[in-house]
């Protein structure tokens, strides 16, 4: 079977919203994560490439997640994980390279996601970081980051929307490991009365059971653009 092919029983399988669809974007950073679970009609796929961890007082980046496939059907996002508020020079040639390695097997690549659970009361200075990113990633290239519901639900305004031509989504992640966030109903509540003006999509765990009537709130707010699901390693339910 090729890496992209159509498994039937997968798309079946899902609970979210009901029937799975064409347009679901998709986490994958298990490395029991096959993504030929994922029909190549659907969108994009965000695949984990390491971690900047914090080592002995020092930050070292450790290679996680996926090679480069061949030709994927799927526009790619890579993903780094970050331990700490920071993008060393050395990180920022790391994902130059692994750009350039995926595009070498004629992938369309769309870009990097930056993953960093920074405290919402201290977005203003994430957002520094975010820009120093992007001015550093060549203009082709789109800047996806994730977010917390605290984000969503108590992060300052002004600090969401300064974000606005800086990154190009936040992907607010409603799970906590395999489960639904506490509470999801709430924060979603939330997020769908705020005005917020820089682009995102909800963050969802593979076979989560959410209120869909609260997604279906956020769902009509003008800066919504889609949902991605988290794939949980294989055979997990």
């Amino acid at each position: 079977m090729s890496l992209y092919a159509v498994i039937a029983l997968f798309l079946a399988g899902c609970t979210w919203l009901g029937d799975a669809r064409a347009g679901y974007d998709y986490w994958a950073w298990h490395p029991k994560v096959h993504p030929g679970r994922v029909s190549g009609e659907a969108g994009t796929l965000y695949l984990l490439q390491g971690e900047l961890l914090i080592r002995g007082g020092n930050a070292v980046f450790q290679r996680r997640g996926f090679p480069p496939p061949t030709a994927s059907a799927n526009p790619l996002i890579l993903v780094y994980r970050l331990e700490t508020m920071d993008w060393p020079t050395s990180l920022q040639r790391q994902a130059g390279r692994d750009l350039q390695a995926f595009e070498a097997k004629r992938n369309p690549v769309w870009g990097i996601q930056i993953d960093f659970d920074a405290r919402t009361r201290h977005l203003d200075r994430y957002g520094e970081l975010l820009r120093r990113i992007r001015a550093a990633l060549p203009t082709r290239y789109r800047l996806s980051v994730t977010g917390l519901m605290d984000w969503a639900s108590q992060g300052k305004l002004e600090d969401l929307n300064a974000l606005e031509g800086v990154v190009d989504e936040i992907v607010f992640q409603a799970y906590q490991g395999r489960q639904p966030i506490k509470e999801h109903r709430r924060y979603f509540e939330r997020l769908s009365t705020r005005t917020l003006s820089v682009p995102f999509k909800l963050g969802l765990v593979e076979h989560g059971n959410y209120d869909r009537d609260a997604l279906a709130m956020v769902q009509k707010h003008p800066a919504y653009r889609g949902t991605v699901i988290f794939l949980l390693p294989d055979g997990s339910r």
